[in-house]
Parts: C-alpha cells; sequence; structure tokens
C-alpha cells in the first residue's frame, strides 16, 4: 500500500509543483510592477503643479499603499515542503531530488525586497514584461567626434576634421549591478559594444603608408570630403552614482580592440561620379582604451569620452587622440 502511495505522489507531485511555482511567480511579478507604478507616481508628481492632477496622484499613491500591504499579507505555498510532508516514509530507498524542482529562495532576477529599485536610465525596458528575470539592457550611443592632434610630422599633411559630419556610434549590452544593500546608491555596470568612429576630412586627405609609415595625401577631384571610418569591439565598464532621483553620474573607462577601417571617397571627373571604399589597417592602432565620464539629469544623459591611446600604431608622423561627445538612449 506504501508503494501505491508513493508512486501516486509521484505521478501527481510535478504537477502541483508546478502550479504553486506559477503561483508563486506570478505574485512576484505583481509586487515588481506595483513598485514601478509607485516610482512613476512620484515622478509624475515632480512634473505637474495642478492641484487637481496633485490631489489624483495622491488618491492613486493611497490605492498603492494599500495594494502594497494587501499583497506582503498573501500567504504563498511551499511546494518543496509541503509535497514533503505528505510523503510516506521509506526508509530502505532514497529517491534523492527531483531534477524538475527549484529552489523558490534563491532567483537572481527577483529582487530581495519589494522597495529593491534599479538604478538605470530612462527607457522601455520597464514595459517589457517579466522585465524582473533580466538585468542587461541594449544601449545606443551617438554624438559629435573630433581629434586631439598632438604632434604633426613636419611637411605632412594635417588633416582637418569637420566636427558636425564627423559622427561615432555604440550599439552594446550592458548590465548593472547594485554594489552594498538594498539602499546602496551605486552600481557596478558593465558589457560588450560594438564602436564606430566616423570622420569626416573637411581639406580632402586621405590615409596612405609609405615607408612603414602613415601620412595623408590629397584626394584629386573630391565631391564631397573623404570619410575614414574605423570600428572596435569594446569592453565598457563604469560605477554609477545616483545622487537623486533627477540626478545620475558616471565614471568609468573602456577598452576594446579594432575589427575594420574604410576609408569613404567619392570624386568627379569630367561627366562621371565615382564613389570608391578602400579598406586595409593603414598603420592604425589595433587597440584602443580610454576614460568616460557622464551625468545624466531626468533621464537624459551627456556623455564625454576620451581615449589615451594613440589613433595610430607608434610612429614618426602622427600622435592623434581620439574625443568624443554624445548622449545614449536604452531599451
Amino acid at each position: 500500500m506504501n508503494k501505491f502511495y508513493l508512486l501516486l505522489a509521484m505521478i501527481v507531485l510535478p504537477f502541483v509543483t508546478k502550479a504553486q511555482n506559477e503561483i508563486i511567480e506570478k505574485h512576484n511579478n505583481l509586487v515588481y510592477y506595483n513598485t514601478n507604478i509607485k516610482d512613476y507616481l512620484e515622478f509624475m508628481k515632480e512634473n505637474s503643479e495642478d492641484p487637481k492632477v496633485l490631489e489624483l496622484i495622491a488618491e492613486m499613491q493611497k490605492q498603492n499603499v494599500a495594494l502594497e500591504e494587501y499583497l506582503n499579507t498573501i500567504q504563498l505555498p511551499e511546494a518543496e515542503v509541503a509535497a514533503e510532508a505528505e510523503m510516506p516514509e521509506e526508509p530502505a530507498e532514497d529517491w534523492g531530488t527531483d531534477e524538475g524542482e527549484t529552489d523558490q529562495n534563491w532567483d537572481p532576477g527577483v529582487p530581495e525586497t519589494e522597495e529593491e529599485e534599479e538604478m538605470e536610465g530612462f527607457g522601455m525596458s520597464r514595459f517589457i514584461p517579466f522585465r524582473n528575470k533580466i538585468k542587461t539592457t541594449f544601449e545606443i550611443q551617438f554624438g559629435i567626434n573630433n581629434l586631439n592632434k598632438k604632434s604633426v610630422g613636419a611637411g605632412l599633411g594635417d588633416p582637418d576634421i569637420y566636427t558636425p559630419a564627423s559622427w561615432y556610434w555604440e550599439f552594446g549590452l550592458l548590465t548593472k549591478n547594485r554594489l552594498g544593500g538594498k539602499t546602496s546608491k551605486v552600481a557596478l555596470s558593465y558589457g560588450f559594444t560594438y564602436l564606430i568612429n566616423r570622420f569626416s576630412i573637411d581639406n580632402d586627405l586621405r590615409v596612405d603608408v609609405l615607408n612603414d609609415q602613415p601620412f595623408f595625401i590629397n584626394v584629386e577631384d573630391s565631391k564631397k570630403n573623404p570619410k575614414l571610418n574605423v570600428g572596435y569591439l569594446t569592453v565598457p565598464i563604469a560605477f554609477d552614482f545616483k545622487l537623486s532621483k533627477r540626478f545620475q553620474f558616471s565614471i568609468g573607462g573602456f577598452a576594446g580592440y579594432r575589427v575594420h577601417t574604410i576609408q569613404k571617397l567619392e570624386t568627379k571627373t569630367g561627366y562621371e561620379r565615382i564613389n570608391e571604399e578602400r579598406s586595409a589597417n593603414y598603420l592604425l592602432n589595433n587597440w584602443i582604451y580610454g576614460a568616460k565620464v557622464s551625468l545624466g539629469v531626468r533621464g537624459f544623459n551627456i556623455i564625454g569620452r576620451y581615449c589615451f591611446s594613440n589613433l595610430f600604431r607608434e610612429n614618426n608622423n602622427y600622435d592623434f587622440n581620439t574625443f568624443m561627445i554624445g548622449t545614449a538612449i536604452r531599451i
């Protein structure tokens, strides 16, 4: 008879455990979204001075608190404990742990407490279903870039960078981890990105190599500014400080490896317009590294970046460092 109950329990247990786990997961999601609503109500208060609007927001906050208190009183089932209490004793056999069961006390995606707040910029990620299971965000960073020209060899071509047409783009996956307890306002962010620097050269020069040295030569019959595009795979890391609900500050660095270099030229000879792409390493530095800082105000970030590495490998002609100013959005 004991074996019959044991076999029955083995058949029914996975279904019972699955149902109880779903209840726990849905409850955790309710707590998470209710906490986000509380944050957005605070932001709404900061962006309105209308007495009627503020009164309605206050009523919504009361309902939010009431829902939070009710969710805290809900007794969640303990699937594993309840199942083990009903299992008949079989001292002669050891069935071990069912691989299908999960430990409800460990879930890296669920906040440690209901009031835990993720430190991240404004974006659509808060509205993604089950966002509490994923801490990685997709960031698009963009802005202008130019060159800090420390030295140019005598008699060599000196590129004049046209800043309004010289852009940089960066696409990456970033993760943030809070440092310290639930009240900490410091987080560590890191990830992988693809960085593109594009330089528009106003005085119609392009990069070439002679005698194992880089130099800039003139582009005859140039129709538009020659473009130098350089792409890198980078690893950024930064410390993020949440100074208040409106202000955030970040400082860190980045390092990466060059993966492509392309020069785009457009010339016109007679009635012909010629578009040309040239690809080579042009003795550009394979490695890039530098520092970055950013200041966030109401979800809008101003970012500054400076490369300590020379644009070119060690040479006698040019000592250039890239700098960037831009902003970012997160999805």
